[in-house]
């Protein structure tokens, strides 16, 4: 009799932090200001659109994105508030999201913390649970179908044939 051999095959889920800033600033200022005081280097793509609610019209939120090589990590900067809704309605006070992907040990978030909270006009900056969110989930596959198209893009407009 033949036996049966099952594989696992699913890999061990990529690593998440979420951090939330209130502060009376710009898109873009915070941006400024964040690659100044952690020596990042945000970039502005393409806002995410995404329906938070399924009577509500799709909404577009800011998005700015930038990789740190050296820790292996990617950082996501995200408007809580777009024209007519929340991201993530649960937290209404945030006014901004800093995903950070990839290892992200305990002891670099208060320093993290710190560094945000000094700069000019942020009022605060706190962690944010995941399990303490609804369907966080479904952020995070926007935020992955987003980058799916913004690759898509990106390829087709650098490898597209020069006429």
């Amino acid at each position: 009799m033949a036996k049966k051999v099952l594989l696992e095959t699913r890999s061990e889920p990529t690593l998440f932090t979420l951090v939330g800033i209130s502060c009376h600033l710009k898109d873009y200022r915070l941006s400024y200001l964040l690659n100044q005081k952690l020596e990042l280097g945000f970039i502005k793509m393409d806002d995410l659109v995404v329906s938070t609610s399924p009577k509500n019209e799709a909404d577009s939120f800011s998005f700015y994105h930038c990789r740190d090589e050296d820790h292996y990590n990617a950082y996501f900067l995200l408007s809580n508030r777009g024209q007519d809704s929340i991201l993530l309605p649960g937290m209404k006070q945030t006014d901004f999201l800093l995903l950070v992907e990839g290892p992200f040990k305990k002891n670099q978030m208060e320093p993290l913390q710190q560094q945000i909270r000094s700069i000019p006009h942020v009022l605060t900056c706190y962690e944010i649970k995941f399990s303490s969110l609804k369907n966080y989930e479904n952020l995070l596959t926007d935020l992955e179908l987003h980058l799916t198209s913004l690759s898509r893009e990106i390829k087709v407009k650098y490898t597209s044939p020069k006429k």
